[in-house]
């Protein structure tokens, strides 16, 4: 009975063994340089230190906006964020993000990855206006002289449900009550100018 016992107990160790070598990824120290490069763009974006976001990008890395806008370099992008969140004119004043992976990377070949995910982000614009937006990401990766550079970076939110969306329409109908309002007293302004000349 006792040799049997050792027997299963052998077993079950050899077989956790080869399934953990079985689910092994081949990819994971890919994967953490890849998680690394998130974090740093999380970090950049957060602090303003554009210079780390930098060292991450491809020489002609394309990066398209939430309003539309694409910039076709690190220095186009550094100039984009410096222009939406610097100087008087800028349309932001504070911003935050967290992202997060929403399943592990694609690659393709040895040298190419594409990951996607999301994000949770703060705005308060000089306006005064805050709000949240829920973003979604997707980043295509290239490996060149062992280093993993973006190249392409795609940001974008639900066009039907976000609350810019919200607000127009709250703005909207304001609107519609002010001036069905304003069309009540004039109507009964002019009621009663007419009533007195009579």
């Amino acid at each position: 009975m006792k040799n049997l016992l050792i027997l299963l107990t052998a077993t079950i160790l050899v077989l956790g063994a080869a399934t953990a070598v079985a689910e092994e990824d081949p990819r994971e120290a890919e994967r953490e340089a890849l998680r690394a490069i998130l974090a740093d763009v999380e970090k950049a974006l957060n602090t303003g230190d554009y210079a780390l976001m930098k060292k991450h990008l491809g020489a002609n890395v394309v990066i398209t906006y939430y309003n539309g806008e694409v910039t076709r370099s690190p220095a186009e992008m550094e100039a984009y964020f410096r222009r939406m969140t610097e100087g008087n004119n800028a349309p932001v004043a504070e911003f935050r993000t967290t992202a997060k992976v929403s399943a592990p990377a694609d690659f393709y070949g040895d040298d190419t990855a594409v990951a996607w995910g999301t994000t949770q982000e703060h705005y308060k614009l000089t306006s005064g206006m805050e709000f949240d937006l829920n973003g979604l990401w997707t980043v295509t990766l290239y490996r060149s002289g062992g280093e993993w550079k973006i190249v392409a970076l795609h940001f974008s939110t639900n066009l039907f449900e976000n609350p810019l969306l919200d607000n127009a329409q709250d703005f909207a109908w304001m609107v519609g009550i002010i001036a069905f309002l304003s069309g009540m007293i004039i109507c009964m302004l002019v009621g009663r100018v007419v009533r007195a000349r009579a």
